[in-house]
């Protein structure tokens, strides 16, 4: 339940809110219940149909096959013009990210601010997301991007891959780096472990609502943790 509250209503970085500012957590929970079209997308080039490696693509989609079995969530392949998750795979993600800036851009209120908050992450964010939607309205997720480093080898790129999709589904933050999770930036694990499957079907339970804060989800979450516990 520790666990739930740190990934589900927190975030790694400061959210911008309605009003610009920086807002260092959620108060909201966030989530997708819309069908999720995903679009891979070669971040070093400027064409959209450039060519991915096979095994990128593979990884790609056996996590989000994953994750809909995990979500219940009807989760398909679709083209860059009809997603509403995009999956950059780059050397460089931040180049990518302003590169691509117009696939995307309709959804950023403040492009000096994203500009700035890009800047501020390149100190120290290998990988990174971002939803629209979630949070702070408390509407469900209807648009994700993420942005994944692919110079490094097989392990970094694939731990990269199954964080950062995992985080824009809604579990937004990280875990400590002692823990047995894919949300610790250890490097430790790069699959989704038992502990994490356990936290998205949490997540995706149907009596959890987005929008919904924490004091009216946690009793909810607990019922939902037992009827998992007792089912095996």
């Amino acid at each position: 339940m520790q666990d739930f509250r740190a990934v589900a209503y927190r975030t790694e970085r400061p959210v911008l809110g309605n009003d610009g500012q920086p807002r260092p957590r959620r108060d909201h929970l966030a989530k997708w219940t819309l069908p999720v079209r995903a679009a891979l997308i070669a971040g070093d080039t400027a064409d959209t149909a450039a060519p991915l490696p096979p095994a990128f693509r593979q990884m790609a989609a056996g996590h989000l096959a994953e994750l809909a079995g995990l979500t219940g969530l009807d989760i398909a392949a679709a083209p860059v013009e009809a997603a509403n998750l995009l999956i950059f795979l780059a050397d460089d993600p931040f180049a990518a990210a302003r590169r691509h800036h117009g696939l995307f851009g309709h959804k950023i209120a403040d492009r000096r601010r994203y500009e700035a908050l890009l800047a501020r992450m390149e100190d120290s964010a290998t990988c990174f997301g971002f939803v629209w939607g979630g949070w702070p309205s408390g509407r469900s997720i209807d648009f994700a991007v993420a942005f994944i480093r692919s110079d490094r080898g097989e392990r970094t790129v694939r731990g990269c891959l199954v964080q950062e999709v995992t985080q824009v589904f809604g579990l937004m933050n990280d875990l400590a780096p002692t823990a047995d999770s894919v949300f610790s930036d250890s490097g430790r694990q790069v699959d989704l472990t038992a502990r994490d499957r356990l936290l998205i079907r949490m997540l995706y339970d149907d009596g959890l609502k987005p929008g919904m804060p924490w004091a009216e989800a946690e009793p909810l979450a607990r019922a939902v943790l037992r009827g998992i516990r007792s089912d095996g």
